[in-house]
């Protein structure tokens, strides 16, 4: 099965968030997303979230997210966001995903929308 992900995604997605938004969108936990949006805090870009659920998902590579400096902002942001009342999940994750890790980050997302 094809999904569209180009029409949701910023031109500028991981191979991560490519198959994490298609599984997403076959399992039916697409209504109500964006992806890529801008929430004004520091200028941040959930890679998926559900603002009427006041939910963001973040896939931080590790070889991007890693860094001292990385996981500072990171940090930053997140508690910047759970002080607006948002909720917030980090996965990180080596690429190139595996089918597995794939598996589980969507057992992770799912738990998340359900809290």
């Amino acid at each position: 099965m094809s999904y569209s992900y180009r029409a949701y995604l910023h031109p500028q997605v991981s191979q991560a968030e490519i198959e994490v938004f298609c599984e997403l969108s076959r399992q039916g936990l697409t209504t109500g997303m964006t992806t890529q949006k801008m929430l004004i805090l520091k200028a941040t870009y959930p890679d998926f979230c559900w603002a009427e659920k006041r939910k963001a998902v973040y896939l931080d590579g590790k070889p991007v997210h890693q860094t001292i400096k990385a996981e500072r902002r990171d940090q930053e942001i997140d508690e910047l966001l759970e002080l607006r009342g948002w909720d917030v999940l980090r996965i990180p994750y080596d690429p190139p995903l595996t089918h597995k890790e794939l598996e589980t980050i969507m057992i992770q997302i799912k738990q998340f929308l359900t809290q």
